[in-house]
């Protein structure tokens, strides 16, 4: 089933998987589908450029005052070594930056062009180790998926277009509503069930979140469903008591099955900026993350924060959000992401 559909390949023999990188989604917004009809959808590359348009206008214009019309010394590059710390891209890839600008430029003029394809450069070779695609082991059946992170970073959005696509795949797809406190949470998870046929487990607001997970994964198997995807309640990090919840569904699943949840992804907003390095190693250590889904590059994004989180975690950066429409989630490609932010023009 799922040959000819873009970015998804056959499953093959066991142990069977399923990369979940492809370019487009089965459904389409009904608000959005008729000016989609009248207008091209922009490429992914001018979306993300725009995206990350906070990040590469700071560059770009601390680059051209740094460098236009003057030699390369020990100032400069010390000046532009706290540009980039500054911009979010974390201290080791700064230092190597700056280490390519000296390596036979000490003393000359360099144009800002130069230090941009440099920049771009190492950005992409920090990137590149974490730019995998998604795939999903569907010799375990179902391949169970728990999505977590912090209030507002865009969890339930992600996991219906995730859910969109694995079922333009052929494969059956359980959401379970895992936010309990919220009631817009679970209402907008039933909305993506019924959007993209995916059956889906629910409870009364304020319900056990770890029970309500039990639940899904019994139904999940009754229902013979190939992957269960489970939502999560927003939390900030540094509340013990609601990571506390979260490690509890982690250890009610292995209840059901040792190894699950097989894939646990993090959403991680974008504009947030430092504070996600540490969101990340806290869920990690809590919830066992082994995959990151990067939303809310719109415009105001701290997009630098990403090849600092790589360089340290070296998770894999499955996803891009560049925007509100079931579209707009793409897979991450290290190049794209690095010409971006160097607000180079890119390849796509």
């Amino acid at each position: 089933p799922l040959d000819g559909i873009p970015g998804l390949a056959p499953i093959p023999a066991p142990p069977s998987r399923l990369p979940v990188d492809g370019e487009g989604w089965s459904l389409k917004e009904a608000r959005v589908e008729a000016a989609l009809a009248a207008e091209p959808r922009r490429p992914f590359f001018q979306r993300l450029r725009e995206g990350l348009s906070r990040s590469s206008n700071q560059l770009g214009s601390q680059i051209t005052a740094l460098f236009t019309k003057r030699r390369l010394d020990e100032t400069t590059l010390q000046e532009f070594e706290d540009v980039l710390i500054q911009a979010d891209l974390g201290v080791e890839t700064a230092l190597r930056i700056t280490d390519r600008l000296s390596d036979g430029r000490f003393g000359r003029e360099i144009s800002g062009e130069a230090v941009r394809a440099i920049l771009a450069e190492e950005v992409e070779k920090a990137l590149a180790p974490v730019a995998l695609p998604l795939e999903l082991d569907l010799s375990v059946k179902p391949h169970v998926m728990l999505v977590v992170g912090v209030n507002g970073t865009g969890k339930t959005t992600t996991i219906g277009k995730l859910a969109a696509k694995l079922r333009r795949g052929g494969l059956s797809v359980t959401l379970a509503a895992g936010d309990t406190f919220r009631a817009a949470a679970v209402e907008q998870l039933k909305i993506w069930g019924e959007r993209t046929g995916s059956a889906v487990v629910a409870k009364a607001i304020g319900a056990d979140a770890a029970g309500l997970a039990f639940e899904a994964y019994d139904e999940a198997v009754r229902n013979g469903s190939d992957v269960l995807i489970i939502d999560t309640a927003g939390r900030l990090q540094n509340r013990a008591e609601l990571m506390d919840e979260l490690a509890k569904i982690v250890r009610v699943l292995q209840k059901r099955v040792p190894d699950a949840p097989h894939t646990v992804l993090q959403t991680l907003d974008a504009t947030t900026g430092q504070n996600a390095l540490s969101q990340v190693e806290i869920f990690r250590n809590v919830a066992g993350v082994n995959g990151l889904v990067m939303t809310k590059l719109d415009g105001t994004a701290r997009g630098g924060i990403l090849v600092a989180i790589a360089a340290k975690h070296k998770l894999p950066v499955f996803f891009v959000g560049v925007g509100e429409g079931i579209d707009d989630l793409e897979p991450f490609k290290a190049r794209d992401f690095a010409e971006a932010i160097a607000g180079r023009a890119g390849t796509a």
